[in-house]
């Protein structure tokens, strides 16, 4: 009877973390194609090469984002997935990840520092927030879990200064990256 128990607590605990994480990945990669439609709506289609940079950046870290995801979903549910291949793509895509967020950023700044090198200031304003998305999905995800507004427990674990806990990609990698040298 016990044993019953504790496997209908699992489903439960199961259940309620698929209902939590089946979205990401349909929200990340919904965002990967909508912001930067939003941006090119808000400046009128008056963006240039400084915005283009640091948004190839965020919606390549959002892909990302969005691969992951619907791979621990996929895993959660017990569907045929290749774990192994997926993490594989996200450690290959790491280091091209930060470089074009790095020159995202650095694009951003100088857009706003060189005169006559962006297009105007609606191209700034979408380089700078591109540059800060893409920023802040990398740490999220390769680093650090930033995101704590949608999880009672790990928002009490920030506002209880623990700090930002290892992110569960970053997680995952390391476990992967430790099976494929042993």
């Amino acid at each position: 009877m016990a044993k019953k128990f504790d496997m209908a607590a699992d489903n439960r605990s199961r259940a309620n973390l698929l209902a939590r994480l089946e979205p990401y990945w349909k929200m990340e990669a919904g965002n990967a194609i909508a912001l930067p439609l939003l941006m090119f709506a808000l400046s009128k289609g008056q963006l240039g090469w400084v915005s283009l940079i640091p948004m190839s950046a965020m919606v390549m870290l959002l892909v990302i984002g969005a691969l992951y995801w619907r791979g621990k979903v996929r895993q959660l549910r017990g569907k045929a997935h290749n774990s192994s291949r997926t993490l594989e793509v996200i450690d290959y895509l790491q280091e091209r990840a930060l470089v074009l967020t790095l020159t995202g950023c650095a694009t951003a700044v100088a857009g706003w520092l060189v005169p006559g090198l962006a297009v105007g200031t609606a191209d700034k304003i979408a380089a700078s927030v591109s540059a800060v998305l893409a920023l802040l999905e990398y740490i999220n995800y390769y680093h650090r879990q930033l995101q704590h507004f949608d999880n009672k427990a790990d928002f009490r674990r920030l506002l209880a200064g623990k700090g930002f806990r290892q992110s569960w990609m970053a997680r995952d990698l390391a476990a992967w990256r430790a099976g494929r040298s042993a």
